[in-house]
């Protein structure tokens, strides 16, 4: 059964009524009478001490808990007896939870809270017989694994955590899954089978975790997006041009005309949209040839060439051209 010696206690300090006063025996003579003292007054009894807001949470938290176990519900009540624990430290909540965990044969939970109500409660407790009792009793339903690890780890069994590695870890006679996992290191996990008071011996190395970087190979690009940055800039630079000799031919056809001639005007306004289309197409050819150079920079000039054509060099020819009104040169080449 569940410890109640809490609740007994506190029921214990709650304040008496006021004293009353004692009748006198049968047989006992009189008292004298007091003829010039006069009756003492009654004394109220001292007003009850407060208590605490966590005093009065924790015996709320003990009260629920005692309510689930006496249900069934261990979980719930390990829970409700720990948040007691936590806002007033007393042990006999303790030995509960410890009780709680022995009926969900947690017994090596049961085993370390039963060693911490030993090590909180008055050496007077009375309860201490019977926790050493239970103590030993549990100690004969687990076996000991004596865990060798490299480096200082969890240790989980069947998904929960029983102790830390490397040392002994007390475990539930049965089979397990037993886990050691740390920080930085990949987990490990294996199956162990016991008995009552068997021990085992394991070693686990834990491997370090290792973060890979895959680094791909990048090429540059395309010789072909640098040739047509070089092709558009040459157009723009060239319009331009073209805009700036027409800007030359209005500025003297304007000149030839007289002060007074309305055409004059007219060839002003030209004159000024030439010089802005030129303007725009100069400034354009500006951006593209600063573009087209960090383009190429950044071509891969060799790597698509030689893959697709190891052994084919590029062959250039000029030729020359001639026809009815104009001549040049034009470059051939083959890859």
């Amino acid at each position: 059964m569940l410890h109640r010696a809490w609740i007994a206690a506190l029921l214990l300090a709650l304040p008496s009524s006021l004293a009353r006063a004692q009748e006198p025996a049968a047989g006992d003579a009189p008292p004298p009478a007091a003829a010039t003292d006069p009756a003492p007054a009654p004394v109220a009894a001292p007003a009850p001490t407060p208590e605490s807001p966590e005093m009065v949470a924790a015996r709320a938290h003990f009260k629920q808990g005692m309510a689930y176990a006496e249900a069934g519900n261990c979980g719930a009540a390990i829970a409700e007896f720990e948040a007691a624990y936590e806002l007033v430290r007393r042990p006999n909540a303790l030995y509960n939870i410890a009780q709680c965990e022995e009926r969900l044969f947690r017994y090596d939970l049961a085993i370390a809270t039963y060693e911490r109500y030993l090590s909180e409660a008055p050496a007077d407790a009375p309860d201490r017989p019977a926790v050493q009792a239970a103590l030993g009793t549990l100690r004969n339903l687990l076996g000991v694994v004596h865990l060798t690890t490299n480096v200082q780890a969890e240790v989980w069994i069947d998904d929960r955590l029983a102790g830390v590695a490397p040392g002994d870890v007390y475990v539930p006679a049965g089979g397990h899954s037993l886990e050691v996992r740390a920080e930085g290191f990949i987990p490990k996990r294996t199956e162990v089978k016991l008995v009552g008071r068997q021990e085992i011996a394991l070693t686990l190395t834990l491997e370090r975790a290792q973060t890979t970087v895959q680094v791909t190979e990048t090429t540059g690009l395309s010789p072909v997006v640098f040739w047509v940055g070089t092709a558009a800039t040459a157009v723009a630079l060239g319009v331009g041009v073209g805009f700036a000799i027409e800007v030359g031919s209005l500025h003297d056809g304007a000149e030839a005309l007289p002060a007074v001639d309305p055409g004059r005007r007219q060839a002003r306004q030209d004159i000024e949209s030439a010089e802005l289309t030129a303007d725009i197409f100069f400034g354009s050819a500006l951006v593209l040839g600063i573009g087209t150079t960090i383009v190429g920079f950044l071509t891969d000039w060799d790597g698509d060439a030689e893959r697709e054509h190891p052994h084919q060099p590029l062959a250039l020819r000029v030729q020359p051209v001639a026809a009815p009104g104009r001549a040049g040169v034009a470059l051939q080449g083959a890859f």
